[in-house]
């Protein structure tokens, strides 16, 4: 592969200066090009994880009812590096159905909560809800879980609330709520 900096284009490929230029196939151009992106990728945006597991971690993971797959754990250690320690607010989980989504991101809770973080909100939808509770109660010891997408939400909610000062019994603590649950208020 080459640099794409450094190259003509390709035969067929618009040449410079050209918006719009013939077709070029997809697997061709990362074929040609690939290498050249990637390395221009990783220099501008350098990745959070490098697949250099964390110990503490992977232990949390192994102490799991249920642990994840090895290639699950990567991605568990990866949003974790993103959350913790680059302190990003957010990340995302991107895979098909039926790769352990919802596995992974149980297993990326109870990573955070080993690092301090007490409770932890899904919001599923409805048909999901659940499931979730389920599988959080088949992987994460002691869990406490709390279905809020019935017509008691708005009661349990309260008791949340007065709940928030007491001192933590170290327990994780979910709450489910399904996202038409939370569209209505």
């Amino acid at each position: 592969m080459n640099d794409i900096t450094q190259l003509p284009a390709p035969a067929g490929m618009a040449q410079s200066g050209e918006v719009f230029g013939p077709q070029v196939d997809l697997n061709a151009f990362v074929e040609e090009f690939g290498d050249g992106l990637l390395a221009s990728l990783n220099r501008s945006h350098p990745p959070v994880y490098d697949g250099e597991a964390n110990p503490r971690r992977q232990a949390v993971m192994a102490a799991l009812k249920r642990a994840p797959f090895p290639e699950q754990a990567e991605v568990v250690q990866a949003i974790s590096a993103l959350l913790l320690d680059r302190h990003e607010p957010a990340g995302i989980i991107n895979a098909e159905m039926g790769t352990g989504k919802t596995m992974m991101a149980i297993a990326t809770a109870a990573v955070c909560h080993s690092e301090g973080y007490r409770r932890f909100l899904v919001i599923a939808p409805p048909h999901l809800v659940y499931k979730w509770r389920r599988e959080i109660l088949e992987t994460v010891d002691q869990a406490r879980v709390w279905v809020l997408n019935g017509p008691d939400t708005l009661v349990k909610l309260l008791k949340l609330r007065e709940a928030l000062g007491q001192p933590s019994d170290g327990r994780p603590e979910f709450f489910i709520l399904g996202r038409v649950r939370m569209r209505m208020g």
